[in-house]
């Protein structure tokens, strides 16, 4: 049975792909006009703009959703600091990101503190100490933690 920690690491981790999902929902128009813009001077490819955008959100997804099952489902240490490293460029890239607000507007903003927010409490229950011990425990190092 899953530690309380990792119940709640997963909780907050799918808050804030569902959060980050609605923000590129909400801005695609946006995005796919500024591709459109940059792909312009491009003839011969300018008709792979938003093909390509989609490609890298549901790569972006696909990545996200991995990482969240392998952490949470398959112990795996790896997929842990993997999501770390993430969140700590995530950490570095957001005070750009926020002095970007009157370009982008004030709700995905919003969105990316929220999203942000929410990664910061699904890290640390990966530190918590019933999530530490059922990540050891994955390889055998030390028992299970105790059903509670």
């Amino acid at each position: 049975m899953r530690p309380q920690s990792i119940i709640r690491f997963e909780q907050a981790y799918l808050a804030s792909i569902v959060v980050w999902g609605i923000n590129y929902g909400l801005g695609w128009s946006k995005l796919v006009a500024a591709v459109d813009r940059s792909f312009a001077a491009m003839p011969p490819i300018r008709h792979l703009g938003e093909p390509l955008l989609i490609a890298v959100v549901l790569f972006a997804l696909c990545l996200w959703l991995l990482l969240w099952y392998f952490t949470a489902r398959a112990r795996s240490e790896v997929a842990k600091w993997v999501i770390v490293a993430f969140f700590a460029v995530t950490a570095a890239w957001l005070p750009f990101t926020l002095a970007g607000f009157r370009t982008t507007g004030l709700l995905p903003a919003a969105l990316n503190v929220v999203t942000f927010a929410l990664t910061a409490v699904a890290v640390w229950m990966l530190f918590r100490p019933d999530a530490s011990a059922w990540f050891r425990a994955s390889d055998g190092s030390a028992p299970p933690p105790p059903l509670a």
